[in-house]
């Protein structure tokens, strides 16, 4: 659903609005983890390293769960057409692992990134529109959001069941959220080069912050149009002006060490 203005912003969750290592996403890994080992009779585990997410040798930074859920299966012996069977039934498995696990709701607020809540209500009261572009499951997006006490202002968007590419989900996340054939009139903000190539491939420009393990240089290197050390009022200010009709990537701040 659009907002009255038909302005939107798309968020990436992981690294962006929710804390890299947290509770949340560590449930989600370990529900992963089972579900994988299920599927191949051999247990890999998920491992930060410098603030980033490995499996085994592969940098997950950006990838999505279908993506990384094929990446294992083919690391672990499968063929490509044979991960691309299971995939959707591992994926399930892990839906369903993933929904045993009990937080009281909003338990998980402290999991969340400083100023998340604060932005994204004041985004509402300026009547921009909210969405997803996770690599995240649509469930398990809802399950975190739900956890941390967000899912009054997120729900739909752009999810990681199926796309293996994180240009394919920013594309879903616009055709969630923008009026259909109409140029969209949005931004993504997101924490990963793959968040900013992404919004560019579905035509927004990007907001990158520094929460996650890339760093400012790195985020601009990356076309992003603006990159800022995090949420806060600085950045509802850069988001509504980004995604305004009169907005533009120059008008934004894009200061090398990200603030």
């Amino acid at each position: 659903m659009t907002g009255s203005s038909g302005r939107f912003v798309l968020f990436d969750l992981d690294g962006t609005l929710v804390q890299p290592g947290s509770p949340l996403q560590r449930a989600h890994m370990d529900a992963m983890e089972v579900a994988i080992s299920a599927a191949t009779g051999s247990r890999e585990t998920f491992v930060y390293r410098g603030g980033e997410l490995f499996y085994r040798e592969v940098n997950l930074a950006g990838f999505t769960d279908a993506g990384t859920v094929r990446a294992a299966l083919v690391l672990a012996g499968l063929s490509d057409d044979e991960a691309d069977l299971r995939l959707p039934r591992v994926i399930a498995d892990m839906v369903e692992r993933l929904g045993r696990v009990q937080f009281p709701r909003a338990g998980r607020a402290a999991d969340l990134l400083p100023g998340t809540r604060e932005v994204l209500e004041r985004l509402c009261d300026a009547g921009i529109a909210l969405g997803m572009s996770t690599g995240n499951a649509r469930a398990v997006a809802r399950w975190k959001m739900r956890a941390a006490g967000l899912d009054d202002l997120l729900d739909d968007g752009g999810f990681g069941d199926t796309a293996v590419h994180r240009d394919d989900v920013a594309r879903a996340g616009v055709a969630a959220l923008a009026p259909g054939g109409t140029p969209p009139r949005g931004l993504l903000v997101g924490d990963t080069v793959r968040d900013v190539t992404a919004a560019h491939a579905a035509g927004l420009p990007c907001l990158a912050v520094t929460t996650g393990a890339a760093g400012a240089t790195e985020l601009l290197a990356a076309g992003a149009d603006a990159v800022l050390p995090g949420l806060s009022d600085l950045a509802v200010e850069t988001l509504v002006r980004l995604c305004s009709p009169a907005g533009s990537p120059t008008d934004a701040l894009t200061h090398p060490n990200g603030s």
